[in-house]
């Protein structure tokens, strides 16, 4: 039943700009995308880290580089070359495959998504893979790592199973966008690998791209919540804005046009002493500093709010009235 999808919502040009940064362009069959390669690759990649695959994957090439050294292969010749793998049957029909390739395709995979999933060993996914790396052609290379984000994005969950119609109504949204097939399927490929990982604690959400998705979403208020209610906060990665006054009824203001406290980077030094150290290092200030009044969270950044009072020593800053500090704090602290 269609729900929560509406395919022009996906933003696949924040999946690029990640991939641009972060992907992994070294990969020995991206070099060229030659379906063989794409072939081979997406075989030995079935339930099997990329970081042992590289080794095979290589000497494979090496000993055999086109499809048609491969179908000269008889099954005791490969064996060595893919027994790491355990699944057998998978080399022996890479075999049959291959010279299908070369007798009735002039070693050519074929660019008829139907023609290719008749060839054994060749699933959905991996005919997807062929015409879109190779081909470019307008798909989606669907498996259960690109499915998963989708799923989250949509759904909230990678445990989700997008339906048939589902998939196709993506596929139709794609078809239609200016995006290369040949890019976005590396790029969600990798994001699902490197980023979007299976265990949610090992996600990196100061990182997480997708914040318009229900996942990112709801799991991030989840984690708000939770910090709220303990009033936990990372002290290391506070961004500290300090409040100089005098008596409570003077401020000091880091600009002579408009009230604005004082912003202090973050610091592993004990928040009180760093204050006092840079008013007296700087400005040849003693101050005594209060404990935090406030801590919150606002657009993904840690605030600590201080008091701290001139003791000796006389200010250059602009002055302001307690009213006009109180008008800015209630401004910025609208979350």
């Amino acid at each position: 039943m269609w729900t929560n999808i509406n395919p022009k919502d996906f933003p696949y040009e924040i999946i690029l700009d990640w991939y641009e940064k972060h992907g992994r362009h070294d990969l020995p069959w991206r070099e060229d995308f030659d379906p063989y390669k794409v072939w081979i690759s997406e075989i030995f990649l079935q339930q099997t880290q990329v970081s042992r695959v590289k080794e095979y994957f290589i000497k494979v090439i090496e000993a055999f580089p086109t499809i048609y050294d491969f179908s000269k292969l008889e099954y005791e010749d490969f064996f060595p070359y893919y027994s790491w793998l355990w699944y057998y049957s998978r080399a022996r029909n890479m075999l049959k495959t291959a010279k299908i390739i070369v007798e009735n395709y002039n070693w050519i995979f074929p660019k008829n998504y139907h023609d290719l999933v008749s060839l054994p060993w060749i699933w959905p996914y991996t005919a997807q893979a062929i015409l879109s790396f190779w081909y470019d052609e307008k798909v989606l290379a669907f498996d259960v790592n690109i499915e998963k984000i989708f799923s989250r994005f949509y759904y909230g969950t990678r445990f989700h199973k997008l339906t048939n119609d589902e998939k196709k109504a993506l596929q139709e949204n794609f078809a239609s966008r200016n995006i290369s097939a040949r890019s976005i399927n590396a790029a969600l490929m990798d994001f699902s690998s490197l980023l979007d990982l299976n265990e949610k604690n090992l996600i990196n959400f100061e990182k997480y791209p997708l914040k318009n998705s229900v996942f990112f979403q709801e799991l991030w208020e989840k984690e708000i919540t939770i910090k709220k209610s303990k009033n936990i906060f990372d002290a290391k990665k506070a961004q500290i804005v300090v409040f100089l006054h005098e008596n409570h009824k003077i401020y000091f203001s880091s600009d002579y046009d408009a009230f604005k406290p004082f912003y202090l980077d973050s610091t592993f030094e004990n928040h009180r002493e760093y204050i006092k150290n840079y008013f007296l290092k700087n400005f040849d200030l003693s101050v005594s500093v209060r404990p935090a009044h406030k801590k919150f969270e606002k657009f993904w950044k840690i605030f600590f709010y201080f008091n701290a009072q001139i003791q000796t020593g006389k200010s250059q800053f602009a002055e302001f009235w307690k009213a006009e500090k109180d008008d800015w704090e209630q401004k910025n602290n609208d979350f």
